[in-house]
């Protein structure tokens, strides 16, 4: 299996190995074979690409030994000289075939090129806008764009035929960015692609639909200076670059926004223009959702089963909660923050985002909280009861009759969540919860697992940017599996870097792998991995702080229950029970023998941070083995609290 990515730097996987060629002209000659697939590139169209009219003596010969090499590296079948055209390798095995005048890259799914799956996922979404169904051609042109990781072929030196495809390739994506905004603004998500269309004004400050669609948007947020300030800066652009005015169009746009037009403000917000069921009308929502995270990955099957589950309409008077599990650093709360913004339209009447770490800290109230949310629904303080039950029952009678989403950030107790359950029907919560064992009885449950090693790799290349590839392969591979799939732990590497150039991928595996602290407190955002562990441990009752430690002794990585009720202490509970708890509170994971026996073990990332937590314990209560910095330790995670969003 090989998989090969021209859209950004150029990635090539073999059989989930990273075989990237690092030589310049070796990737020139890859990505001219790799955009021709399965067709003939002549010899003459090969060294023109490698070097224009001035081939030297030795080119053909040169030539050859690219394409040797190439075969050897990326592991490629070969084709006999002089094969008809077409021949055809092992069914499933990529080839690089030699034929007569040149050569053929011969691969049976070209979906294994992300400038393919981009073509095929476009087709997709306008065959689907064809038959009306814009929201699902909406999100299939959005998984199209996510494709991309950066500029076309932005990493691989480009002669005539390369820089024409890098062109082309720029100039699809537009159009589907375009096409994209415009129907996202058409059905009424302003706010969702705000960012976006921000960033792509900013690449191509002379794209005048970019800009169009950018003011129109900002115009329906509410924001009508910064709608026109977009028209200032395109037309400063034109005039200085092109010596053109911008288009009648725009002109006539632009005169729209300075009258404040109604009908700019979207799809049926005129003919609702806030008003509730009955007639009365209402103060524009709270919109309180922290910013989407821009280089989010994976997730995709989860996020299809949220959106099903809260998004569709249905009879039931239910309401309809999904709790989000998973230890720290695992993306819980990005994960929620994407999930609402992609459900934003659904909920016209205002998105709260309550964040209870402050709660479980103990630095505020629940009820100051509860009463913060009240506010941002427009009432006043001093209109508000005291106690936090009088404030729930008043939540409750506002999000009555509208239609309102929760976000509930970092849960302790189901009790926490109840208190802030809007009254509605039409109303739904996302939870985030560390603490399986306190979820509530009704709704749905995600459990969300660690990134897979190729969407760690593609996490820490959208945040690294460009010097990702840069790097030793092998030492960023190390890196990302001193992470262990954890997003946070793999933002915090790449921003370590990013912020240091002088530091190699290499220097800083060397370090985590010398001393196991270094990444447990590595900042990403305001809070690190050890800190949200301590809060973890400081919430266990005493026998389960107590058998936690038993379970950290390194004479035994994996226990039984049996061997557990042996050296459990007697008189402080049921061993069991115990273990449960934990399990469910994340600190501790259960195997399941062939036998279905259950064992018992810590990860290796919390067994790190929660030693270094004894370490201001008794002697005695320090677990068997060294805790100090030397031998061969991994690291966990920091946990990102940015804009509100702990990520």
């Amino acid at each position: 299996m090989i998989e090969i990515g021209l859209l950004g730097s150029m990635r090539v996987r073999r059989n989930a190995e990273d075989v990237t060629p690092s030589a310049p002209k070796l990737r020139q000659v890859l990505a001219l074979l790799v955009l021709n697939a399965n067709s003939l590139v002549s010899v003459d169209q090969l060294c023109e690409e490698l070097w224009e009219d001035r081939p030297p003596l030795s080119a053909l010969t040169t030539l050859q030994t690219y394409i040797y090499q190439l075969r050897r590296r990326l592991l490629l079948a070969t084709g006999q000289h002089g094969a008809p055209f077409g021949t055809r390798p092992p069914h499933g095995c990529p080839a690089l075939l030699t034929r007569v005048g040149g050569y053929e890259l011969r691969l049976d799914n070209k979906q294994s090129v992300d400038a393919y799956r981009f073509d095929q996922l476009t087709e997709q979404g306008m065959a689907q806008l064809r038959r009306g169904d814009g929201d699902e051609a909406a999100r299939t042109l959005k998984n199209a764009l996510s494709l991309w990781q950066g500029r076309a072929l932005v990493d691989i030196s480009t002669g005539r035929r390369l820089s024409a495809w890098s062109t082309q390739l720029e100039e699809r994506r537009k159009s589907v960015q375009e096409q994209r905004f415009s129907l996202e603004l058409e059905l009424g998500r302003h706010h969702a692609v705000l960012d976006e269309l921000s960033e792509a004004f900013r690449a191509h400050p002379t794209h005048e639909a970019f800009a169009g669609q950018l003011m129109r948007a900002l115009h329906r947020c509410g924001r009508r200076p910064d709608a026109l300030n977009t028209f200032r800066t395109l037309r400063s652009h034109l005039v200085e670059e092109l010596g053109l005015e911008p288009s009648a169009q725009l002109q006539r746009l632009h005169q729209e926004v300075l009258a404040d037009r109604g009908h700019l403000r979207g799809p049926a917000a005129t003919a609702k223009a806030d008003t509730a069921p009955g007639g009365r009308r209402l103060a524009p929502g709270p919109a309180q959702l922290p910013a989407d995270v821009g280089d989010f990955v994976g997730r995709e099957r989860e996020l299809d089963q949220l959106e099903t589950f809260l998004g569709a309409d249905r009879a039931s008077t239910g309401m309809r909660v999904v709790e989000v599990h998973g230890p720290p650093g695992v993306g819980k709360s990005a994960f929620a923050v994407r999930a609402a913004h992609r459900l934003r339209p659904r909920f016209p009447d205002g998105q709260l985002f309550i964040d209870l770490s402050t709660v479980g800290e103990g630095s505020q109230q629940l009820a100051d909280v509860l009463s913060a949310c009240l506010t941002a629904c427009g009432i006043q303080r001093e209109k508000q009861p005291a106690g936090l039950d009088e404030l729930s029952r008043l939540f409750r009678s506002w999000t009555a009759d509208r239609r309102v989403l929760v976000v509930v950030d970092d849960v302790l107790t189901a009790s926490q969540v109840r208190a802030v359950l809007p009254g509605g029907s039409g109303c739904a919560v996302i939870a985030t919860n560390r603490y399986r064992a306190h979820s509530l009885s009704t709704g749905r449950k995600i459990v969300l697992p660690a990134l897979s090693p190729e969407e760690s790799l593609q996490l820490y290349d959208r945040v690294a940017g460009e010097r990702s590839r840069q790097e030793d392969p092998a030492a960023v591979q190390e890196l990302m599996g001193q992470c262990e799939g954890l997003p946070l732990a793999i933002r915090a590497v790449a921003g370590r870097l990013t912020a240091r150039p002088g530091w190699s991928a290499a220097r800083l595996a060397l370090r985590l792998r010398g001393n196991h602290r270094v990444l447990l407190e590595l900042p990403a955002g305001t809070q690190s991995l050890m800190a949200t562990m301590a809060a973890s441990h400081r919430h266990l009752l005493a026998p389960s702080q107590e058998l936690l430690r038993l379970l950290l002794q390194r004479e035994r990585p994996r226990w039984s229950l049996d061997e557990v009720v042996a050296r459990l202490r007697p008189g402080i509970g049921d061993a069991e029970t115990l273990l449960e708890y934990l399990v469910d509170v994340h600190l501790v994971q259960e195997h399941l023998t062939a036998d279905a026996e259950p064992l018992y073990s810590v990860p290796r990332l919390t067994r790190q941070a929660l030693i270094l937590l004894l370490r201001g314990a008794p002697a005695s209560d320090v677990p068997n083995g060294r805790t100090g910095a030397g031998g061969r330790t991994g690291a966990h995670v920091t946990l990102m609290k940015t804009a509100g969003v702990r990520r």
